[in-house]
């Protein structure tokens, strides 16, 4: 089968298992959580074609299943952890359960991450609306033959994220009296966290913010005409910035801590969309 039809039965046997219309997808990143109403589960490894169902991600705070149910009356469909580049994963196997959830009909993806920040502005635990990304990774989802059933071969990035959504979500952090910070995304593979002569180049560059994800799922969205728009969670600040070492299991913790708010922002948004 090719990556096209893989595409669309997988998109046909997650409608089918649900049963219901799903108007949202949220991905969740690590240490990142979200409680549903009427929460219906689906493991990855129970999904025949998920990435050649031979591993999904080992990444410690990611649960490895789809989550259905309710917020704020809208029906969602939540990835609880994601396939990471790092871990050895083609970029189309990473970019992949995007491509499914616009063939699913679904509306709109809203992508969460854990990162770092480089902008001294930011602090940890802060939520920062992207509203641009640069890429440092050499490989990208749309590299090789381009199926123009999936899109087109050249992805216009000038705007890459939802006007409606973002600014549905500015309207509801202020609402809340959330912070929320805007900035850019700088993705970077890993799975080492970066170098201090990194983060000096990263910041020379523009970039507000660093991690190992994220920017292979905006590009999908774009390419297959998905509308997308990403909160990174600030679990650190970037290295040569916080004194101390980096841990993962630091940033898990701190991931679930912003989750309370994170969680009330997306309510807030979703409440307010169609």
């Amino acid at each position: 089968m090719t990556y096209y039809e893989n595409i669309v039965d997988t998109a046909k046997f997650i409608n089918n298992f649900y049963g219901e219309k799903i108007d949202y997808a949220i991905v969740l990143g690590s240490g990142i959580t979200l409680e549903l109403e009427n929460q219906k589960d689906l493991p990855y490894a129970e999904i025949p074609l998920f990435p050649g169902n031979k591993s999904t991600s080992h990444v410690v705070g990611h649960a490895n299943k789809l989550t259905f149910g309710k917020i704020s009356g809208k029906t969602v469909m939540v990835f609880n952890g994601r396939l990471h580049y790092y871990e050895g994963h083609s970029m189309k196997d990473v970019a992949f359960m995007t491509y499914v959830t616009k063939f699913m009909g679904i509306k709109g993806l809203f992508i969460t991450n854990a990162c770092g920040a480089i902008n001294t502005d930011y602090q940890v635990g802060d939520i920062v609306c992207l509203d641009d990304f640069i890429s440092l990774v050499s490989n990208n989802p749309l590299i090789g033959p381009n199926d123009d059933r999936l899109g087109q071969r050249f992805v216009d990035m000038t705007n890459p994220f939802n006007p409606n959504l973002v600014e549905n979500l500015k309207k509801s952090a202020e609402e809340l009296d959330i912070k929320l910070n805007h900035g850019t995304y700088a993705f970077f593979m890993g799975p080492y966290f970066e170098t201090r002569a990194e983060i000096r180049a990263f910041e020379k560059m523009g970039a507000d913010l660093v991690g190992m994800s994220t920017v292979p799922e905006i590009i999908a969205a774009n390419h297959s005409g998905l509308a997308v728009a990403v909160l990174s969670c600030v679990t650190n600040m970037a290295t040569g910035i916080q004194d101390k070492k980096h841990d993962h299991t630091n940033v898990v913790a701190t991931a679930q801590k912003i989750s309370i708010n994170l969680k009330k922002l997306l309510a807030k948004t979703l409440e307010k969309l169609d």
